[in-house]
């Protein structure tokens, strides 16, 4: 099994941050998500709870392998508490045939106008040969795939918020401001769900 382990912080409230959550995808940075589909909603105790079924693109063509997944399915289960401000979410992915990955992302304020996530990952039980080498492989990519994940969430953000003015940091400015205002046009396109219908038994 391999770790991962990372945080990020957007110049965004948390209430900006809990206003897009549902409208992350679709996006140009994410064009491997493919569907999505609510299973389960319920407020508890103030807690707004829901679990989601997504489908991905999956591709992976390293170490002689060339395996590509159309509709990947994964489970999405989220924990929005809006008196303490945070959103709590664990992703993990099911039937694939290249490795289990567990994600767990925790968001919440560190500033008024400031929002951390702090991100964990776990890569286990892979079926290809070499487990080792590829699960340490595949956490390097998702390092790399987490950087589009946030480029993505900021795209949406900047166009939810485009009047707003925040302060750039190094840790984290993921765009390019002026490409963002010239696909702004698009975003409310872009912003809507375009998701497949999924029947669950």
């Amino acid at each position: 099994m391999k770790f991962f382990e990372g945080a990020e912080v957007f110049p965004y409230s948390w209430l900006q941050i809990a206003d897009i959550f549902w409208l992350r995808y679709p996006n140009p940075y994410s064009k491997h998500v493919r569907t999505e589909d609510v299973l389960y909603r319920k407020v508890e105790n103030g807690v707004l709870h829901t679990k989601r079924l997504l489908t991905k693109t999956v591709r992976f063509t390293s170490f002689g392998y060339n395996i590509s997944i159309k509709n990947e399915p994964i489970i999405e289960e989220s924990f929005i508490d809006p008196k303490k401000q945070t959103i709590q979410t664990y992703t993990w992915n099911v039937g694939t045939s290249i490795a289990q990955i567990k994600e767990e992302c925790f968001y919440r304020k560190k500033e008024e106008n400031k929002t951390i996530i702090e991100r964990k990952a776990w890569i286990e039980r892979t079926k290809l040969y070499l487990p080792s080498i590829i699960e340490s492989y595949m956490i390097r990519r998702f390092q790399k795939n987490v950087q589009k994940t946030c480029k993505g969430l900021e795209y949406v953000l900047a166009n939810r918020f485009p009047s707003s003015t925040h302060v750039e940091t190094k840790s984290s400015s993921f765009l390019d401001k002026d490409k963002i205002r010239e696909k702004a046009k698009k975003a409310k396109e872009m912003a809507t769900p375009k998701a497949v219908p999924i029947i669950v038994a």
